[in-house]
């Protein structure tokens, strides 16, 4: 481009507000790296091809969607953020967590997430839906938020952000969450090779299209966008059902995440009658329905030992395809959750494009909490210390 035009549109944009380029951050929900290459959805090929894209995005154990975000938004693993899985006991707060609760009881989430951070170095964002999104950080919420509500179509999701994006250089955020979960849904629905999972894929990417078509004719593409999931899935069988209740005794407490069980006791002599009934019942069965586990010797590709008022004292992992007992009449085909280190099929996706950084860049698989450095770099704030992802892996994408 001739230097001229260069100059001429940085003044434009910096009329306009434009001297911080925003960034976009989009999740969907539940989009298996592997999906990419089976449906070659046309908008997110050709973001992989004009942008930076890892070969998978690797999810943290356990590998469930708000353990997954919040690892995303902080960079920590699930220990350190606080949000364990998506349903977990607290010590401390002597309470069982469930999806969102950190709008009621902020010291669910022990981390800082992303537009906290953006808005601690003078700056504002938006978020328009993602996991404890509605959590007060230091009494603080996003400048703009939206409470969740699952039925909001994702177009009107779509069209808030680039309302957004319009609006004055006073008011305008620098960095924009936002998030899909009808992909998750198909899946957990219809499975992986349905027509309405197909359709699915189709609708999200069709959208993106119609997104990335505003934002270059409106802003001369002058937008980072950032497009990750949290993790993938993989196959359950509706016969592959573990009843568990019957071994869990007076003194221990139970939670149920569906691929995981999380046992909690202050009653040493009481936790080992239920894990020997684990046991005993691993014995009687030909099949590996579960492995068990026991604070402090948890696998180190968990980084799970770190005795916090949420860690269990007892894990009980599923083996894929099988699933805990939760009284359904029936179970979803395809599911995620369990350790993401031996199942491909739970890879993510990540994708960058925007001039903060490389064209047509393909990098090595890794780890998701390894984003968070990587959008504050493309965001220019100063790098955050005390997180468990580091900076190595954003100097090689970001420019």
């Amino acid at each position: 481009m001739d230097v001229k035009v260069i100059f001429l549109l940085g003044c434009f944009f910096s009329s306009f507000g434009w001297a911080k380029t925003p960034l976009v951050l989009l999740s969907i929900d539940g989009f298996a790296q592997h999906y990419i290459k089976q449906y070659q959805p046309k908008t997110l090929m050709s973001l992989i091809e004009q942008g930076t894209s890892a070969k998978a995005l690797l999810p943290v154990y356990p590998s469930k969607t708000f353990p997954n975000h919040l690892s995303i938004i902080t960079g920590q693993y699930p220990i350190n953020h606080g949000i364990v899985h998506n349903v977990f006991f607290d010590r401390a707060i002597n309470k069982t967590y469930s999806l969102g609760d950190g709008k009621n009881e902020a010291s669910w989430l022990t981390g800082y997430p992303l537009w906290y951070i953006n808005e601690l170095q003078g700056n504002k964002s938006a978020v328009y839906f993602w996991p404890e999104s509605e959590t007060t950080i230091n009494t603080k919420l996003a400048t703009y938020y939206y409470p969740y509500k699952h039925s909001t179509p994702n177009e009107a999701r779509i069209e808030k952000i680039l309302t957004w994006l319009r609006l004055p250089e006073d008011q305008r955020p620098n960095f924009i969450a936002g998030y899909f979960s009808t992909v998750d849904d198909a899946g957990h629905s219809y499975g992986a090779e349905s027509r309405e999972l197909v359709t699915a894929i189709n609708n999200i990417d069709n959208l993106l299209a119609d997104f990335i078509q505003v934002i270059n004719k409106e802003f001369y593409g002058n937008v980072n966008l950032v497009i990750v999931s949290d993790h993938g899935m993989t196959k359950v069988d509706e016969d592959h059902i573990i009843s568990w209740q019957k071994n869990i005794v007076e003194g221990v407490k139970a939670v149920n995440g569906s691929t995981q069980l999380y046992l909690y006791s202050d009653d040493a002599t009481s936790l080992k009658h239920s894990v020997n009934l684990f046991k005993r019942d691993m014995e009687k069965n030909s099949a590996v329905q579960y492995q068990i586990y026991q604070y402090p010797h948890f696998p180190k590709h968990w980084h799970f030992n770190q005795e916090t008022t949420a860690t269990p004292n007892v894990i009980i992992e599923a083996t894929p395809s099988y699933v805990f007992n939760r009284g359904e009449t029936a179970v979803s085909p395809e599911s995620h959750g369990y350790d993401p280190k031996y199942q491909r099929e739970l890879d993510a996706i990540f994708i960058a494009t925007g001039p903060a950084f490389y064209k047509n860049l393909k990098i090595e698989a890794f780890e998701n909490i390894h984003i968070l450095p990587i959008l504050t770099r493309a965001l220019k704030l100063e790098d955050v210390k005390d997180i468990d992802g580091n900076y190595q892996i954003a100097d090689k994408i970001v420019k």
